[in-house]
């Protein structure tokens, strides 16, 4: 739609109750646009009256959604404002970065919190596209989902991130700020129970990585890890942190509908874990104090939620396809839980990884504990079946135990102390009580075990959504025992 205005009056038309000037229109007419000249706004304006010819605007609400795009300068300036639209103002932002750090980036640990700051402290009013729309992912996994807007979209954050991010990656090249973001908006769909969003992102993510060639041998040769380490280890960790994720989406998904994409990597392509790339930094080995003492640094970044993911994935893939090798087992899980349970943390205690570990030992030792419904069993244990009903029994204790010292808490859970994966730990521990609590491990108490993990994960739902979706998995699960239906864990 337009506006227009004929200079030439007919003389049956009605007197002009307003001068050309008296009206004025927001932006230039669009023959003066087309000829580069100034324009007093006017209906018509003087060039048009002066010239003799229709005079029209061009309405800016014909670009529906796309007007915010057409007025942009550029996709930096678009992006930058977007971040304002949702944060106000550069302390806001701050606060939101600050709080990001100091909570989802103790356990998610995909961002260099030095690089991050200088970059929007020395650079605010000029930022690139992709710092503004990773400061944005930054508030959108740290402050809960609005859905008190009066503007009838729910949380109004989230599809305008979703919206400016596409817009970058259809005007600049991928860039490993751009996958950052891109992870954070898949972890936030994840941890508020949107898997087929957060499965597309996991999707796009993987592209990325093909394109800055991580599925080549070359990339990852001794020769780059030598000369280019702090450069190769965040590479390292952003793999590893989409493995996570993606092993998240798996055990998540009850129906397995879901294909994991981190299997597919050429035969001849191994992607280090980021502790390989310690040694050169002089960081090796350090135990004393904070484990995660010099995180703000990409040379002292720790990331063990990659070796958890690690055994996760191999133990997935493994029971997907008993055909292949099963190089994983319970002693090196554990020893790897114990070492990150008794670990010094700064903040929380990084039961991301833990959790990690927890669901590989319980999926890895499930097949056993069926192997406990075989009649002979009793008359002949098999050592194998007895140590995957203790091995899991330790773990299911473990869980419940934090279960119990959440809700003796009286404030809820923060985003440093919880995290989703725990969560989701929660829910498989409580169903592997519900339908084996009694008969495999013998507990007599696993109804009230049930229900404390049930509680946990409903106080857990305030601040990750996807914990919700959990207990009512549980609560399915506890009404299907009690009618004598079965299913599967």
């Amino acid at each position: 739609m337009s506006v227009s205005s004929s200079s030439p009056v007919a003389a049956s038309s009605p007197p002009i109750v307003s001068s050309p000037t008296t009206r004025k229109h927001q932006q230039n007419c669009t023959e003066c646009k087309r000829l580069k000249r100034a324009c007093n706004k006017g209906l018509p304006c003087d060039k048009c009256l002066k010239a003799d010819r229709t005079c029209e605007y061009r309405d800016p609400s014909d670009d529906g959604i796309l007007g915010p795009i057409s007025a942009a300068k550029d996709i930096h300036s678009l992006t930058f404002g977007t971040l304002l639209d949702v944060l106000v103002n550069k302390p806001r932002v701050k606060e939101a970065v600050s709080m990001y750090f100091n909570g989802v980036n103790s356990w998610f640990t995909i961002v260099e919190r030095a690089t991050f700051d200088r970059d929007l402290e020395a650079n605010w009013g000029s930022l690139k596209a992709e710092t503004s729309v990773l400061a944005l992912c930054m508030a959108l996994v740290t402050y809960p989902p609005n859905q008190r807007t009066s503007k009838g979209m729910g949380d109004t954050a989230y599809p305008s991130t979703k919206a400016i991010m596409t817009l970058i990656r259809s005007k600049n090249p991928p860039s490993l700020q751009l996958l950052q973001a891109e992870l954070l908006v898949a972890l936030y769909e994840f941890s508020h129970s949107m898997p087929h969003q957060a499965c597309l992102s996991l999707g796009t993510c993987l592209q990325m990585t093909k394109t800055f060639g991580w599925h080549k041998p070359d990339f990852w040769s001794p020769e780059r890890q030598i000369s280019k380490p702090a450069e190769l280890k965040l590479c390292s960790i952003l793999w590893w942190a989409i493995v996570y994720l993606d092993c998240l989406l798996n055990i998540a998904d009850q129906d397995q509908t879901y294909t994991m994409y981190t299997p597919g990597l050429p035969w001849n392509v191994i992607i280090p874990l980021p502790e390989n790339f310690d040694t050169p930094f002089g960081h090796d080995g350090e135990v004393q104090g904070f484990r995660d003492r010099h995180n703000d640094h990409i040379e002292g970044m720790v990331f063990p939620e990659a070796t958890a993911a690690c055994y996760l994935r191999d133990v997935l893939q493994h029971l997907s396809n008993p055909g292949i090798p099963n190089a994983i087992d319970s002693k090196l899980i554990i020893g790897h839980a114990k070492d990150l349970w008794s670990a010094k943390w700064q903040a929380g205690d990084r039961s991301a990884a833990v959790g990690a570990d927890f669901l590989a030992l319980m999926k890895l030792n499930y097949p056993g504990l069926m192997g406990m419904h075989d009649p002979m069993e009793f008359l002949m244990p098999n050592p194998s079946h007895t140590q995957a009903v203790s091995n899991t029994r330790t773990v299911i204790e473990v869980i419940h135990g934090k279960a119990g010292k959440l809700l003796q808490a009286d404030n809820h859970p923060n985003k440093s102390s919880i995290d989703p994966c725990w969560a989701l730990a929660m829910c498989q521990a409580a169903l592997l009580l519900v339908w084996h609590g009694d008969d495999v491990f013998g507990d007599s108490s696993w109804r009230q075990k049930v229900t404390t993990l049930k509680m946990a994960l409903d106080k857990v739902s305030r601040t990750w959504k996807v914990a919700e979706h959990f207990s009512t998995r549980v609560q399915i699960a506890v009404d299907h025992r009690h009618t004598g239906h079965n299913a599967k864990p």
